[in-house]
């Protein structure tokens, strides 16, 4: 039987599986690595070297294997630093603080998450609730959601799943229907309004945190548990927000740069946009594939490594492997008043056959 306490075990085990299954990624800067890519890479900010990334991350697993402390990390850090010759920016006290504790709140959050979605867990307790953290000088949205209860699947903690910006800490702990009545509540709380015009950065979220550490870490996204990074990220949050309805008709994001081979099979200039409209994402919506994580990865991977293909009638398409599947991304090249774009029209998952009979190979 699961018990409020079971459910609130610290999750050991499962951060540390969190921590060590992240791929350590050489940066330039923090903007490099964009909210979800950040449960499958590990990185510190302008850390461009994959030995001194991975020695941060064997010290912050040692912090949750071994019981470690902040000022034990504080001496490793100052031996990779001088072992790597690393230049970082900001005072030490800061910079070895934020890296610490930033890295063990996700991994803690990804762990509770893993614990919460069991499905015997999820059955005794099918709600969550958020809770502030109790800082002495508090984000006030943060403090504005404290107590609040919403339902486990809620779209609300896709994005606010805490932690929510450097320095919070702020945690869920899970409620029974019995303890949703205990906590005077008929049913679960209405989730506020997150939106803020001209960004889909969240309400009340810090930059490259609308993420959920746990979800992002355990989904098995199509085309699969690959990283992205920061432009393939924007993508995704693009079409995301897109089949939310919140860009209209007519917008769009670029989703991949033709490079000299593919733009002249298509006929444009060197470096022309393949773009992603938000009508266009809508309209496949009914598609299996059609998710923020498919195309915040596949347009681009397939552009980089697939192959122009032209149909009886002279449509240009790209047709390439992922992981052991093929795709087919169709496009519609567009020139006018001497400009020329390139439109992604359709993507999806395509097989031998059907390459042959679309165009005749």
């Amino acid at each position: 039987m699961v018990t409020t306490v079971s459910a609130l075990d610290l999750p050991f085990d499962d951060a540390i599986r969190f921590l060590r299954q992240k791929a350590a990624v050489p940066t330039k800067s923090w903007r490099d690595v964009w909210d979800g890519a950040h449960s499958k890479m590990f990185m510190v900010a302008g850390a461009n070297s994959q030995a001194i990334v991975e020695d941060f991350q064997s010290s912050i697993a040692k912090a949750l294997e071994q019981g470690t402390t902040l000022e034990d990390f504080r001496k490793d850090f100052d031996q990779i630093i001088k072992r790597h010759g690393w230049s970082y920016k900001g005072a030490r006290g800061w910079r070895t603080q934020t890296i610490f504790e930033t890295n063990l709140r996700a991994a803690y959050a990804a762990g509770r998450y893993a614990q919460l979605t069991r499905p015997d867990t999820l059955a005794t307790f099918p709600f969550w609730q958020y809770n502030h953290s109790g800082a002495i000088h508090p984000r006030l949205e943060h403090k504005a959601w404290d107590g609040l209860c919403f339902a486990a699947d809620d779209p609300f903690w896709i994005t606010n799943y805490p932690p929510n910006g450097f320095r919070c800490g702020c945690f869920v702990t899970p409620v029974s229907r019995p303890g949703l009545r205990r906590l005077g509540k008929s049913g679960p709380d209405r989730a506020p309004d997150l939106d803020q015009l001209g960004t889909d950065q969240p309400r009340g979220v810090d930059p490259s945190f609308a993420y959920n550490p746990g979800e992002a870490w355990l989904r098995q996204t199509a085309p699969g548990p690959v990283a992205v990074s920061a432009g393939e990220a924007q993508v995704a949050a693009f079409v995301a927000s897109s089949l939310r309805g919140k860009w209209p008709d007519g917008s769009w994001t670029p989703v991949a740069i033709a490079k000299k081979e593919i733009a002249a099979a298509l006929d444009v200039t060197e470096g022309a946009e393949i773009r992603l409209s938000a009508d266009t994402i809508r309209s496949h919506i009914k598609h299996e594939i059609a998710t923020p994580a498919a195309y915040g990865v596949l347009p681009g991977h397939l552009v980089r490594n697939g192959k122009v293909m032209h149909d009886a009638n002279g449509r240009p398409s790209i047709v390439g492997d992922h992981d052991g599947q093929l795709y087919h991304v169709g496009l519609k090249v567009v020139k006018k008043d001497g400009r020329e774009a390139v439109w992604l029209t359709s993507l999806r998952r395509t097989n031998l056959n059907r390459i042959k009979k679309q165009f005749g190979k």
